[in-house]
């Protein structure tokens, strides 16, 4: 008699990988975003010289607490099994947000010898790929909602 192979129950399989895959997105942006909101707050003189963009401390810590809160969330929704719709989504938008600023201000940084893009701003960059990279995976990696069994979708006029 062939074996069969156990059910898995509502998830399949796929389901089930991407919930682990999106729940190591959200636990390294979480970490991340922890690191980077302390930054501004525990020494700013190197989280600007990093940036590249003249901003006063204020600005730069202020910020720097929302993105640490943020941080703090995500990695918390990261422990959670499965992590919800809200968290991912919450994750691609300040992905997102934060990416488009970047590249809105990067060439607006200081430049050296007039190449920004290897130049002081080379930080801002690695920032914005991170950032495009996560906003990216988290859309690849949304929950798809599964499609009722027995059911047949009908229009209504």
């Amino acid at each position: 008699m062939a074996s069969r192979r156990p059910r898995l129950g509502p998830m399949s399989v796929s389901a089930e990988r991407r919930d682990r895959w999106r729940r190591a997105v959200l636990a390294g942006q979480g970490v991340y975003y922890l690191l980077i909101g302390l930054w501004p707050l525990l020494h700013f003189s190197s989280f600007a010289s990093f940036v590249a963009l003249p901003m006063n401390p204020f600005q730069a810590q202020a910020l720097g607490a929302v993105i640490l809160v943020v941080g703090g969330s995500l990695a918390e929704a990261a422990r959670r099994e499965p992590p919800g719709t809200f968290p991912t989504l919450l994750g691609t938008a300040v992905a997102s947000a934060i990416a488009l600023v970047s590249l809105f201000w990067l060439p607006r940084s200081r430049a050296v010898g007039g190449i920004w893009l290897l130049g002081e701003a080379s930080g801002l960059w690695i920032d914005v790929l991170i950032e495009v990279a996560i906003a990216v995976a988290l859309v690849l990696l949304y929950p798809r909602p599964l499609p009722e069994r027995g059911r047949t979708t009908t229009r209504r006029r």
